[in-house]
């Protein structure tokens, strides 16, 4: 007979962690690897480009914040954050706050008998009265035209790819010039392939609004009123990132328009060094057409000029679609509405089906931009649970 838990919650990233934390008072069990994404899709040596208050998961009265983490463990402050060292405190908070989470991953998520069954790769059953969606942006990588029929093989996303030591000394062209993408081409550099980036507007890079920048005490006043958090400009639209209501209370098309001015591609200092001097740039065309010819790669480019490439990674953002999370039966996709390719969710982040509930990315285009970020999980975390206490 399958094991019964009150709440299952279906990814273990810093969002499904915060949610569970501020469940424990129920029985909750979350699934999946812990920060699987970080550990397996990030480079090794990432430096992280929120700030230290900012990267905090969230337990209730903020026990689990990584100040707290830093005085039990005796590991000091240090900017911008080492990924090897966040990765550490999340395991701190996951056994200080999670212990009851099952590394597998579901693999089945079906209606029986009134409870939500849930099947994992290690094939354990277990029945849930209500699950939360916390997959994070790993099963959403957009393939824009052309390359939305010919993904596969040499052509692959950034998220996807770990290894570039095949391609040492061929030819390796990135397209997408935001984070993943610069990433990509610095991995794909460090392997050994002459790299190219290839990006529809200009490259960006974050350096001067780093909050660890030192400043003067005018200066620093002035940099927090313009950014208080990291990672959203310009001001003050980078205000509404904080205020998630007032951003839901936007009509759609204003939300979608903010939302992309909010976060545009950019890149992190610390992959800045990787990029200069190193990797071509191609700045302002776009990629038209893509042949496959034999064990090369043609790309034809809006400027009228054509790229030749062993492999090619496409580094283009996320879209939702509820379609990717084949772990949830038919049945229940079909219970869940969608609208613009999102789910419908209410303030509470629960969906149309009463008993799932959808937090992370598949709650941008509600909540916007905070929902991608670490630093959403407190303000998640905390509404989740009104949401199970109403």
């Amino acid at each position: 007979m399958p094991d019964r838990v009150a709440v299952a919650v279906v990814g273990a990233g810093p969002f499904g962690l915060s949610v569970a934390a501020h469940l424990a008072d129920r029985k909750v069990r979350v699934f999946g690897a812990p920060m699987q994404t970080w550990r397996t899709r990030m480079p090794p040596d990432m430096r992280l480009r929120s700030d230290w208050e900012e990267t905090s998961l969230s337990a209730p009265a903020d026990r689990g914040a990584i100040d707290v983490w830093s005085r039990a463990s005796g590991e000091p402050r240090e900017e911008p954050i080492p990924l090897q060292k966040f990765l550490r405190y999340s395991d701190w908070f996951r056994a200080t706050f999670v212990p009851d989470a099952d590394p597998d991953d579901v693999v089945h998520l079906d209606r029986a008998a009134g409870v939500l069954r849930i099947t994992t790769a290690g094939g354990n059953e277990v029945d849930a009265e209500r699950a939360v969606i916390a997959v994070g942006v790993t099963p959403f990588p957009h393939a824009p035209p052309p390359f939305d029929g010919a993904m596969g093989g040499d052509i692959g996303f950034a998220i996807e790819r770990h290894d570039y030591s095949p391609y040492a000394g061929g030819r390796v062209v990135v397209v997408g010039g935001g984070q993943g993408g610069l990433e990509a081409a610095a991995l794909a550099r460090r392997a050994g392939a002459d790299v190219e980036l290839v990006i529809r507007s200009q490259l960006r890079w974050f350096t001067d609004r780093e909050p660890y920048t030192p400043r003067g005490p005018l200066r620093r006043r002035l940099y927090r009123a313009a950014y208080p958090v990291v990672g959203y400009g310009p001001p003050p639209l980078n205000r509404l990132a904080l205020h998630p209501d007032l951003f839901a209370a936007l009509p759609t098309a204003a939300r979608r328009r903010v939302a992309g001015r909010i976060l545009r591609a950019g890149g992190s200092p610390w992959v800045r060094s990787e990029i200069d001097g190193h990797v071509a740039v191609t700045e302002g065309v776009s990629v038209q057409g893509v042949e496959r010819n034999g064990d090369a790669i043609r790309l034809a480019l809006s400027d009228g000029s054509v790229r030749e490439a062993d492999a090619v990674v496409v580094s283009a953002g996320f879209r939702f679609s509820l379609d990717r999370l084949a772990f949830l039966s038919p049945t229940v996709r079909a219970g869940v509405v969608v609208r613009d390719g999102w789910p419908v969710l209410d303030r509470y982040f629960r969906s149309s089906d009463p008993d799932l509930m959808f937090v992370g990315f598949a709650a941008e285009r509600r909540f916007g931009p905070i929902a991608r970020f670490v630093s959403g999980s407190r303000f998640t975390a905390y509404r989740a649970r009104e949401g199970f206490d109403g």
